[in-house]
Parts: C-alpha cells; structure tokens; sequence
C-alpha cells in the first residue's frame, strides 16, 4: 500500500507541473483588420474605397533581437465578404516578437497591386499592453486599383487636400 501512495503523490506532482506550465503559456491573440481597393489611387480610403472579399493576409512575427530579421512565426489569414479578415496567433510570445500583417494578394485583377508602406501594418501583441481585450486591430492595409475611378478627380478635389485652412 505504501508503494500505492507513492504512486499517487506522483501523479500529483506531476499533474501539478504540467498545470504550472500550461498556464504560464502565454495566451493566443487575434489579429483582425481590413482590406480595401484605393479606387482612386489616393493613398488613403475615400469614399469610393471597396472592400476586396478573398484577399489573403499573414501575420509575420520576428525575435526582437534577430540580426537577420527572419521571420521565425507565421499564420494566414483571408477577407471575408467585408473586406474583414481574422488570424489566430497561437502561443503567443509576447515582448520577444515584433510582428506585422502584410498584404499577399488580391484576387482582383483589376487591384492587385501594392505600395510600400500601405502594404503592411505593425501589431502590438504584449499582454499587459493595457488593453483587456485579447483581440488586436491592425491598420487598414490597401492595394491600388488599376485605373482611377472616373469620379476620383471631383472626390479628391471636395476633400480640399491642396488647400490651407483659414482661421
């Protein structure tokens, strides 16, 4: 009996230690962001930007201390019908990754391509970040359409993007 006993107390320890390091796991985060068609090759959304269903996105994550910049984690994600797209980054690791979503392709013929700088967005996925939420939003990342939309001209015009304001 006494060998019995023993044997308990082990699985005990045992189921112990492997609680202990499942729950320092870092939890998993959620990336989520849009993607758009700039229909007037304006550099930001207008109001003739459109949402693009079926494009694909990866959350790239790289060591903060990497002299290569390697990506060392990734996870693909794809827009549904809103333009919206979702990824799930399991185990987290926090402070030691710096990550980023970045555009991989349209399924639009007519706006598949890209420009640096809006084909990309950086993610903040440190826990303590002070936000209770385990869901991140990345900025709006955005491919060129073709040809401008014949109504861009006007559009762009009514924003006043030339003009200074007077006070």
């Amino acid at each position: 009996m006494v060998m019995a006993g023993g044997v308990v107390m082990v699985m005990v320890v045992v189921t112990a230690m492997a609680m202990a390091v499942q729950g320092s796991r870092d939890p998993d985060f959620f990336v989520e962001g849009d993607v758009y068609c700039d229909t007037c090759r304006a550099g930001f959304q207008t109001n003739a930007t459109t949402a693009i269903q079926g494009a694909r996105v990866r959350l790239e994550c790289r060591h903060f201390m990497s002299a290569s910049g390697a990506v060392e984690r990734s996870a693909e994600g794809t827009t549904d019908a809103a333009g919206h797209y979702r990824i799930e980054l399991v185990d987290n690791r926090g402070a030691e990754e710096v990550c980023a979503v970045a555009l991989l392709s349209s399924p639009d013929p007519e706006c598949h391509e890209t420009e640096v700088g809006r084909d990309r967005a950086p993610v903040t996925l440190v826990q303590d970040a002070g936000l209770a939420t385990m869901v991140r939003r990345a900025n709006p990342l955005g491919f060129l359409k073709t040809r401008p939309l014949p109504i861009c001209g006007d559009l762009l015009k009514s924003y006043a993007l030339g003009t200074a304001p007077s006070y």
